[in-house]
C-alpha cells in the first residue's frame, strides 16, 4: 500500500489539529500544546508551507489545506467513508457531502472537516439515498395535495478521552485527571456517516433532545424511538433509533 509522503515532524502538527476536531491556532498555542519552541514550530511550518493556511497578521491564525488530499486520506486511514473499506490511497478521493455547506464556510472564512470525507471510486458515482430506498421498501402515503415522507436517525452518545494521546506523553497522569468530552451526535442513515450538532457557545451538543429538537426545527416529526443494545461496553445508553415523518406538497 502507497505510504503518506507526509514528514514526521509535519505529520506530528496535523494529528493536534486531528485530536481537537482541526481547531484554528496561533503559532503560540500551537506550540504549547505540542510542548516545542514556537521558533522550532514556525521553521517547520515554514519549511512546509504547502500544508497551511496562514491568515491573518497579529495574531497569525494557522489552518491546515482542505484541499489536501493526503491530510484527508491520513485523518481517515486510507478508508473510504461510505462502504468502510481500507483503500490503496490511489484508489481514493475526497468528496464533499453539503456543496452548499462549503461554499457558506468559504463565504464566512470557516473549516468545517465534518463536511469533507475520503471517498473510494467505487463509491464516488452512488446515489445513497437511492440505495438506502432499495434496502428498505418505504412507500410515501399520499393524502389529499400531500404525502408523508419518512426519515431514520441513529443518535449515541459520545463520551471519549479528550486527548487519545494523554497515556503516551503522560504515563504517569492519573485516570481521574484525564479530561473527557462529552456529546451525542447522528447519522441520517444515507451512507454520509455521523455528526454533531454546535450550539451557540460553538461547542458539540450534550443532550439527544438538542438533537431531536433539530429536526423537528426542519419539520420532522417524531413517530418512534427505540434503544438498541450497546455497541460498545463503556457505552451504557445504547444507541436510539429515531423515525421522523413529515408532510410533504406533492407539488415539490
Amino acid at each position: 500500500m502507497t505510504e503518506y509522503d507526509i514528514p514526521n515532524s509535519i505529520k506530528e502538527i496535523i494529528d493536534e489539529f486531528i485530536t481537537t476536531n482541526f481547531k484554528q491556532y496561533t503559532y503560540k498555542r500551537l506550540a504549547d500544546r505540542l510542548s516545542i519552541d514556537p521558533n522550532t514550530l514556525v521553521q517547520r511550518i515554514n519549511r512546509r508551507l504547502e500544508y497551511f493556511d496562514i491568515v491573518g497578521n497579529k495574531p497569525k491564525i494557522i489552518r491546515l489545506k482542505k484541499d489536501r488530499e493526503d491530510i484527508c486520506f491520513y485523518r481517515d486511514k486510507n478508508t473510504c467513508q461510505i462502504c468502510l473499506k481500507k483503500k490503496d490511497p490511489r484508489e481514493l478521493l475526497i468528496r464533499v457531502k453539503d456543496p452548499f455547506l462549503e461554499e457558506r464556510d468559504k463565504t464566512n472564512n470557516l473549516d468545517n472537516w465534518d463536511n469533507v470525507i475520503t471517498c473510494c471510486q467505487d463509491c464516488k458515482d452512488i446515489n445513497l439515498i437511492k440505495r438506502l430506498s432499495n434496502k428498505e421498501k418505504v412507500h410515501p402515503i399520499v393524502s389529499g395535495n400531500y404525502r408523508w415522507e419518512y426519515k431514520e436517525i441513529e443518535i449515541r452518545e459520545v463520551y471519549r478521552k479528550q486527548n487519545p494521546y494523554h497515556e503516551l506523553y503522560f504515563p504517569d497522569l492519573k485516570v481521574s485527571e484525564m479530561k473527557y468530552e462529552h456529546f451525542h451526535e447522528f447519522n441520517e442513515r444515507n451512507g454520509q456517516g455521523w455528526s454533531y450538532i454546535i450550539n451557540d457557545n460553538n461547542e458539540r451538543c450534550i443532550y439527544f433532545s438538542d438533537i431531536l429538537n433539530y429536526f423537528g426545527n426542519q419539520g420532522w416529526e417524531l413517530v418512534t424511538m427505540n434503544i438498541d443494545p450497546p455497541e460498545y461496553p463503556e457505552d451504557e445508553w445504547g444507541n436510539r433509533h429515531c423515525f421522523f415523518k413529515r408532510k410533504k406538497d406533492m407539488e415539490d
